[in-house]
């Protein structure tokens, strides 16, 4: 039988047979602070640890290289992957069950119990579904969508690997089967789960790298300290690669055209795809060649590498152009044993209200500065909000300020909050903001005059009217009155003699000052005849009349052609007069010609105290001599 070097450490920790997935996923709540740089999203490396009592995912800020979270799971965790759009994680644990961690709140929204020993996985390009290969058992695929086992692929015995071709077509897994010492790898239909081709493989193979054109499959043998090139077109392999040393999964490189391997824990090599030989060597430690054969990452730059070193010596970062150490994360007590797999995500960040100043102001609004962040990153802060309304403007003055006015709003507390692409921050006392109560003050009253017999509509403009208790003009309270918002109140006016008054508004803390835009003006409305009935009559005088109109309250003449007659005032609307003779003296309707011959038209007024009504064709009464 045929036994891989690093068989026993597999079994504990089987990311020692995977690559990192590389991913991006937005993650929040382990971020324990925003990068002092403007960005709405920070990257992150999700590295599994599987130490005693602090099994789960540590986060690591890859601007610092410092852990700045955890997030716990089950037994031993030995492979994640995330989904293409970059928003959730899948976390393998020892125990068969997979996690499913939604990377926007950090928690664990899903455990899928998978298979025993899962030990390698792959997610289909479109984010569908998540191959799990397993101990003994084969292959499950878990529908993502609705986070349950969907179907159960047989396979000859342990699955070390999986990847899946470009258009999601073809699954590649490599095989173990202990009983009989074989190894082997396996093309699968991804529709139908049936196996297209066999693909003979003699040595252990520990991971399997996909060209980006699927047409080469590069194969780690660890039993034989060499890479496999298969042609996948023709299913065999077509030259092997020897490492001078046990090489890990290896990763491909962002471009596409190399892959790099962890060769026993102590040098990196690369291999290039279009020599298929080893084109670059960093002598630089890997991994931890006494337990396992170490693994790599491309952080998201495209030039950094994570590689995992184990118990003792935690993560180091790798410049990939110099081909030196730039930082080293060491294991504590949060971080006890690395394992060799990871992935990187990148942390969408959700603004911070971390001060407001003011933190408090008139039920106006008013200007106020707002502290914290991010702001300006990405597409920036999409929202200012006061309490769930929304600011009256804001102006985005850097990363870490936002410039708003509030909205007007009645005397309460409320929070501030700002809203990005990645979502609304979270209330909290620092992000309150009180509208305090004052002593209402006018601004504008609109109309600022109206009829001494009362009845007008005005509407107050201000401050602080939320809790209006009166409304007076002069010394008169207003006939009713409406609140309509903190800077507006609709009062109705009561009769009152001629004059202009201060409107007053009081509240709870007290009555408004006069100033020259709280003054309104009462006036008597001039008449206006509308109507005169009947509107003929004969020379000799004698008929009853009603003339018809407004606004005839206060009057003390009316006129026949400019001859007065006694009247009586029956309402501001009717008069009642009985015509007088006609006269020589009385002045002919405007746009009739008058005769010293008895009748013609003229014109009916009607004055009082403000002035005399105009004269108009509906006011005109005729005089018709007797025949």
């Amino acid at each position: 039988m045929v036994l891989p070097k690093f068989r026993s450490a597999w079994r504990r920790s089987t990311a020692a047979v995977c690559a990192f997935a590389l991913a991006v996923a937005g993650l929040v709540g382990v971020v324990t602070a925003a990068p002092a740089h403007a960005t709405t999203a920070m990257d992150l490396a999700y590295v599994l640890n599987s130490g005693s009592g602090t099994d789960g995912v540590n986060v690591v800020d890859v601007a610092t290289s410092t852990i700045v979270g955890t997030i716990r799971l089950g037994d031993s965790p030995t492979r994640v992957v995330t989904s293409p759009d970059r928003r959730t994680a899948y976390v393998l644990d020892y125990d068969g069950s997979v996690s499913v961690i939604d990377a926007g709140t950090s928690t664990v929204t899903h455990t899928i119990s998978a298979c025993g020993d899962p030990g390698a996985a792959a997610m289909k390009p479109d984010g569908s579904q998540l191959w799990v290969g397993c101990g003994f058992t084969g292959i499950v695929v878990i529908d993502t969508a609705t986070a349950t086992v969907t179907k159960t692929i047989s396979m000859r015995a342990d699955v070390s690997g999986l990847t899946f071709a470009a258009d999601g077509s073809t699954v590649y897994a490599s095989y173990f089967v202990f009983s009989t010492g074989t190894p082997g790898i396996e093309a699968i239909d991804s529709a139908t789960g049936a196996v297209t081709a066999d693909i003979d493989d003699e040595n252990y193979s520990l991971g399997l790298v996909l060209s980006p054109d699927a047409a080469t499959l590069l194969v780690s043998q660890q039993h034989s300290d060499s890479v496999a090139v298969v042609d996948t077109a023709s299913s065999t392999v077509a030259a092997t690669i020897p490492m001078g040393g046990s090489p890990d999964g290896g990763v491909l490189n962002p471009d596409g055209t190399a892959v790099y391997y962890c060769v026993n824990g102590t040098d990196i090599d690369v291999v290039g795809l279009a020599s298929r030989s080893i084109t670059r060597t960093l002598a630089l430690p890997c991994g931890d060649p006494t337990y396992t054969a170490g693994s790599l990452a491309f952080a998201p730059d495209g030039n950094t590498l994570y590689a995992i070193l184990g118990r003792t010596g935690g993560v180091s970062v790798i410049d990939v152009p110099t081909g030196t150490v730039t930082a080293t994360i060491q294991p504590g007590v949060a971080f006890d044993y690395p394992v060799a797999a990871a992935a990187f995500v990148r942390a969408a960040l959700v603004p911070t209200v971390t001060a407001v100043s003011p933190a408090q102001g008139s039920e106006a609004g008013g200007r106020v500065v707002i502290y914290g962040g991010p702001f300006s990153g990405g597409g920036g802060a999409t929202a200012v909000s006061f309490g769930g309304v929304p600011a009256t403007s804001f102006t985005i003055d850097s990363d870490s300020q936002i410039t708003a006015f509030a909205p007007p709003q009645t005397f309460r507390t409320v929070a501030v909050t700002v809203t990005n692409d990645n979502g609304t921050s979270a209330a909290g006392p620092a992000s309150g903001y009180t509208y305090l109560q004052a002593a209402p003050a006018i601004s504008a009253l609109t109309p600022n005059s109206g009829v001494s017999s009362g009845g007008t509509t005005v509407v107050i403009t201000g401050t602080d009217l939320s809790t209006t208790k009166s409304v007076y003009f002069g010394g008169t309270a207003a006939s009713s009155f409406t609140v309509d918002s903190p800077t507006q109140v609709t009062a109705v006016t009561r009769a009152q003699t001629n004059g202009t008054v201060n409107v007053s508004v009081t509240n709870a803390i007290g009555v408004s000052t006069s100033v020259p835009s709280s003054q309104f003006t009462f006036f008597s409305p001039v008449p206006v005849v509308t109507a005169v009935s009947p509107a003929t009559g004969p020379t000799a005088g004698g008929s009853t009349v009603t003339i018809t109109g407004i606004r005839f309250t206060g009057t003390f003449r009316v006129a026949f052609g400019g001859v007065a007659v006694p009247y009586t005032l029956n309402s501001d609307s009717t008069i009642t007069v009985v015509t007088p003779a006609w006269s020589s003296t009385m002045t002919p309707a405007a746009g009739t010609s008058g005769s010293n011959q008895p009748g013609g038209a003229v014109d009916v007024t009607v004055t009082t105290d403000v002035d005399t009504s105009a004269i108009s064709a509906a006011d005109q009464y005729s005089y018709v001599a007797a025949a």
